[in-house]
């Protein structure tokens, strides 16, 4: 029963994470002319969905809702290669099924696909700093969940802004993104590389946290 209540939890946060981001790419396409006014109503948006999940999930699943996260707890040895195989679906499906819900909810066609290209060095090392810092900020509060749910979203709100890649930072929201024409979308052709940037920086982050500021201490709790 736990586990499956988990799993709900985790597809549901991914879920509600991705219709923010998403939903708020749809609202700045309606509302925003200028494209700094956009980014910063996704930014906003998608901060303010992060803390909420955070808050809501903590207790239930750990509030994972990142593949790239549940890796570190795996190689942490905090959840089991079962549990990170059921998380990984669990946020996988909330993400796809977020974004065609926030198509649903703009009157746009519900199942589309991206063709929107983010390649180049200064992505994949974007995509390595966003997601370094989010497990070091994860891994250097352990039994802080209140701290977790605060520092979380403002380096999310932060990095979106001042990052080229718009800090995806995470394996499930990255394929979610593939589902929308909004101006968060990213064509599949350039998921892979989003990806194993994200594995990279997660595992720099962990060595950061191991190394730097938590040295010798239980990094999750």
């Amino acid at each position: 029963m736990r586990i499956n209540r988990a799993m709900a939890m985790e597809f549901l946060g991914s879920l509600v994470l991705t219709v923010a981001i998403v939903g708020s790419g749809h609202m700045a396409n309606f509302l925003a002319a200028d494209n700094g006014l956009a980014l910063f109503i996704n930014a906003l948006a998608t901060a303010l969905g992060l803390a909420t999940v955070i808050r809501i999930g903590m207790k239930v699943s750990g509030a994972h809702f990142n593949p790239a996260v549940s890796f570190v707890m795996l190689i942490l040895k905090k959840i089991t290669l079962k549990v990170f195989v059921l998380y990984f679906i669990a946020q996988v499906c909330g993400a796809i099924f977020g974004a065609l819900l926030a198509n649903l909810l703009f009157d746009q066609k519900i199942l589309v696909q991206s063709e929107i290209s983010r390649s180049g060095s200064n992505f994949f090392i974007s995509e390595i700093f966003a997601t370094s810092v989010l497990i070091w900020i994860i891994l250097r509060f352990p039994k802080r969940d209140d701290l977790i749910a605060f520092y979380v979203p403002i380096w999310i709100f932060g990095a979106i802004i001042f990052t080229s890649s718009t800090s995806f930072a995470n394996p499930a929201i990255t394929i979610g993104r593939i589902f929308t024409t909004s101006i968060v979308g990213i064509s599949p052709s350039s998921v892979l590389a989003f990806i194993l940037a994200q594995l990279i920086g997660a595992m720099l982050g962990t060595l950061i946290a191991k190394q730097i500021t938590n040295p010798g201490k239980d990094n999750n709790g």
